[in-house]
């Protein structure tokens, strides 16, 4: 729900606020979907990873885990090094492993 605090006036931040309400219920919708999906038996599970995901919030992490202050990376479109789309994509895959370790070690 967005709080009611601002008052959107400009035309720009009146269409901030409706993309910001819609990919809300998308998002809502998609996760109501899945549990759906779930409790019909038509997947086995589902994990939803994510680069932003707190690190003291993890079941366990490994040593070698990228942190996440390592990936804190600018939502621009400049172009990335190399470096940082390494640990974006290791952090990923990191992430997704070890939360299907935990969770859903049956996948």
């Amino acid at each position: 729900m967005l709080s009611g605090d601002f008052i959107p006036f400009g035309v720009a931040t009146r269409l901030d606020q409706v993309l910001t309400a819609t990919m809300r219920k998308v998002q809502d919708a998609t996760m109501k979907r899945l549990h759906q999906y779930k409790d019909a038996n038509l997947i086995s599970g589902f994990l939803l990873p994510y680069l932003g995901q707190s690190d003291s919030a993890l079941p366990f992490y490994w040593s070698d885990l990228v942190k996440r202050e390592e990936v804190d990376y600018p939502t621009n479109f400049r172009p990335m090094k190399n470096e940082n789309i390494n640990k974006l994509s290791l952090r990923g895959e990191q992430l997704t492993r070890l939360l299907i370790d935990y969770y859903c070690p049956e996948l």
